[in-house]
């Protein structure tokens, strides 16, 4: 699934494309001794998403901040997740439809990837269709291209049971990326095929695509809000984390997250 209406698998229009050859120009005037200025966030949107390795699923936290929006958006998202009534499928609509993708982007917000490049794809096929991620976060950082599975829960679901032990909406959660890690796993040409589809030139895949690492996989499921939780469930979340490489996070981490991208440049 792709992010935007335009295909940016297509060629930038003669405009998009001079305006890109004007500031290429720019970056190489007055530094002779110190190299070439870097001008990317001016460079047109079309130019920025068609260079990169998915142009459709490419996103830049500079769209968003240039939109004077993120602010509202966060807001308006805090207010959904807080509703009692509110389902999965409408925390999901807003986000793919709004679109608000970076607030699934700011779970790269304490990694060590994302900054070098960040791709969002929903619906993620995992096992040839068997399974679906809500989201598959993909990160570039200095190590090269890391991967992020999510899977959402509603917040108003049995989250937590009287104990802080997980409920039914936390169990179900983790039971999917248990089954999504096995997939994984044992048929990761089925991941690769999928990011064939999407890439512009499917023979310049890194081998992070093409090759199971699992140090490169990472797992997470966002259920619950922050009251849901107390000892007992912080406690098992962190064992969750040590034991089986699934994070679990809460609505309103994934908010304070958001909140915290409005001050930086990159994810």
């Amino acid at each position: 699934m792709r992010l935007y209406t335009r295909d940016y698998c297509k060629q930038p229009t003669l405009a998009e494309r001079q305006e890109y050859n004007d500031i290429r120009n720019e970056e190489k005037e007055g530094r002779p001794s110190f190299g070439r200025k870097n001008l990317y966030y001016r460079y047109p949107e079309a130019i920025r998403h068609h260079n990169s390795l998915f142009p459709n699923n490419h996103i830049e936290l500079l769209d968003w901040k240039n939109s004077g929006r993120m602010v509202e958006l966060t807001e308006e998202f805090s207010r959904i997740v807080h509703d009692k009534n509110t389902t999965e499928r409408e925390i999901l609509n807003y986000i793919n439809h709004k679109p608000a993708y970076y607030i699934i982007g700011a779970l790269l917000i304490h990694k060590n990837f994302g900054h070098h490049g960040t791709y969002i794809f929903p619906e993620f096929s995992i096992g040839n269709g068997m399974y679906f991620a809500d989201y598959l976060v993909v990160g570039k950082g200095s190590g090269g291209y890391e991967f992020v599975f999510v899977e959402l829960e509603a917040p108003n679901k049995r989250t937590t049971i009287k104990s802080g032990h997980a409920g039914q909406a936390t169990r179900s959660g983790l039971c999917q990326i248990f089954d999504w890690k096995r997939q994984i796993a044992g048929n990761y040409i089925s991941i690769t095929n999928e990011f064939k589809k999407s890439c512009l030139n499917a023979d310049s895949l890194p081998q992070e695509f093409l090759q199971y690492d699992p140090t490169r996989m990472h797992y997470m499921t966002i259920t619950g809000l922050r009251d849901d939780y107390n000892d007992v469930t912080y406690c098992d979340r962190r064992a969750m984390a040590k034991e089986n490489g699934i994070e679990v996070y809460h609505y309103d981490n994934l908010i304070d997250f958001s909140k915290l991208l409005e001050e930086k440049n990159t994810f």
